[in-house]
């Protein structure tokens, strides 16, 4: 039996998923291959390092001013027996053609996508939730997505979720690396002594980030506190020229993007709270796996799937979406209660070392696979 899994792009975080998932179905006499395009049209960096098995040559090009997509190339070899996984984004026109060809040999199709993200609650959304019902089962990305999918009326025994997470392992790894003295010397060489708590946002410097919130509330987060920008985008430059106006430049470390985790660590370590204003993802996750507690807007209709992990008052506080008084007010509060903080912090670690993480998907997508191979030829 092969499985067969087409992604738009093959980003550096899935690289550990995959090898997950391909170790757990090796088990299983099971092969795993993976069709993606060499190239993320927005971002090439985040892409896999060559070396990664996997079929990254089916480049996509985009229709419509970027609304609609294609893959070519996607050659994928399917036969009797295999599954087919594909990408849970119906503006991809190329999955289609593949659809009805493993519906017509008799082969099982999921779709592994969203449920929910930010702002894909209209008519949109309605049309994705027409088309997954003729999956053979679908994979979404948290257990309170299908939840909600289910309260809709999907199938329980044909819905499933991953809860989207990270190579904590690989995160325990860094972080054991950088012991206190070591992270002392570390702040010491960045100039991390000019305040005494740093908050930290890892991401990508875009219009969804909410940045340009973070640096408007600034002013009024306590002099003592700074901020580190973990991340670069298209509006990095902008956010730049607001701090300048708002005196609040040298409050701020600006690192620029880090993908390895040992360059990654000391900066989060050296961090007391995560601040995410915009629809935060994974970032989210990562920053759990530190065990920093959370800063995110309130409103599940503007967030990424992944908001699922947040619980407030349990690992973060919310504020109101929106408001930089309201965030100033969050970040303060969580700053200066440093033993509710270190209780987040513990409920953090123990989320993401529980599920969200690689290795918790991989057995969630076998227990999917298993249910389909046994199920009527």
């Amino acid at each position: 039996m092969t499985i067969h899994i087409v992604q738009p792009v093959l980003p550096s975080y899935r690289v550990a998923f995959f090898r997950q998932l391909r170790c757990d179905l090796s088990q299983r006499n099971a092969t795993l291959r993976i069709y993606a395009s060499p190239h993320d049209h927005r971002d090439s960096a985040s892409v896999a390092p060559a070396g990664f098995d996997a079929k990254l040559d089916c480049p996509m090009s985009a229709h419509l001013g970027g609304r609609l997509f294609w893959q070519s190339n996607l050659n994928v070899p399917l036969a009797r027996g295999d599954i087919l996984i594909i990408n849970g984004n119906p503006r991809f026109l190329s999955n289609y053609p593949l659809w009805a060809r493993a519906r017509m040999m008799g082969i099982p199709v999921v779709w592994w996508g969203h449920g929910w993200s930010g702002g894909s609650f209209g008519t949109r959304s309605k049309l994705r939730q027409r088309l997954m019902r003729f999956a053979d089962a679908v994979v979404l990305y948290t257990d309170k997505e299908r939840d909600d999918y289910i309260a809709l009326g999907f199938a329980p025994d044909r819905t499933f979720a991953l809860n989207n997470g990270l190579d904590v392992q690989s995160i325990d790894r860094a972080i054991a690396r950088w012991d206190p003295a070591r992270i002392q010397d570390f702040r010491k060489a960045k100039g991390l002594g000019s305040c005494g708590q740093w908050c930290i946002f890892p991401g990508r410097l875009s219009s969804k980030s909410g940045i340009g919130l973070l640096i408007e509330c600034l002013p009024a987060i306590r002099n003592d506190v700074g901020l580190i920008i973990l991340g670069d985008g298209p509006v990095a430059e902008r956010a730049r020229e607001r701090a300048r106006q708002l005196g609040v430049l040298s409050r701020i470390v600006w690192v620029g993007q880090e993908f390895e985790e040992d360059a990654v660590a000391p900066w989060m370590l050296s961090a007391s709270v995560l601040a995410y204003p915009g629809a935060v993802g994974l970032s989210l996750i990562h920053g759990f796996a530190y065990g920093l507690p959370a800063v995110v807007h309130g409103d599940r209709l503007k967030q990424m799937p992944e908001f699922a992990a947040f619980e407030d008052h349990g690992n973060g506080l919310s504020f109101e979406y929106g408001s930089a008084t309201s965030l100033a007010i969050t970040i303060n509060n969580m700053l200066e209660d440093r033993p509710r903080a270190q209780a987040m912090s513990r409920k953090a670690i123990e989320l993401v070392h529980r599920t969200f993480n690689v290795e918790d998907m991989s057995r969630r997508l076998v227990t999917v696979i298993d249910g389909l191979n046994s199920g009527p030829k």
